[in-house]
């Protein structure tokens, strides 16, 4: 990942990002440039939120935030705006994948979530000032 913001999620948020079992991610179609939302796992990376493709580079709400990577996260019906940056640091992504799996242990769908052809679809999120 390139440089950091200064700029964080605060404390109260990242905590219930902790504790939620999933989120909506929105994101503007590539095609339609509508907003899509799209539910998905998150776990929380020190002060960053993290969110992987269950559906690798297939997941619509995946290429829809790399072809713009203006979303928000949607926690307890309020909007978050925030800026996706996939991850490529093999630390961060195993570290990701360490969290999914404390997190889901007891998921079904967890095995998917860290197999190694989906590590590579995680995003990084920060948040982004609204407007």
């Amino acid at each position: 990942m390139t440089d950091r913001s200064t700029e964080r999620f605060p404390d109260a948020l990242l905590a219930r990002l902790a504790e939620v079992r999933t989120i909506e991610i929105e994101t503007i179609g590539r095609r339609s440039r509508r907003t899509r939302r799209a539910t998905t796992w998150v776990v929380v990376d020190g002060e960053r939120p993290i969110v992987r493709s269950e559906f690798g580079d297939r997941g619509q709400w995946y290429r829809n935030a790399l072809a713009d990577p203006r979303v928000a996260l949607v926690v307890d019906g309020r909007v978050h705006p925030a800026t996706a940056t996939r991850l490529t640091d093999p630390a961060a992504i195993g570290r990701a994948s360490a969290l999914l799996r404390e997190k889901y242990a007891r998921s079904s769908a967890l095995a998917v979530m860290v197999d190694p052809a989906v590590e590579p679809m995680t995003l990084a999120l920060e948040p982004r000032p609204e407007g």
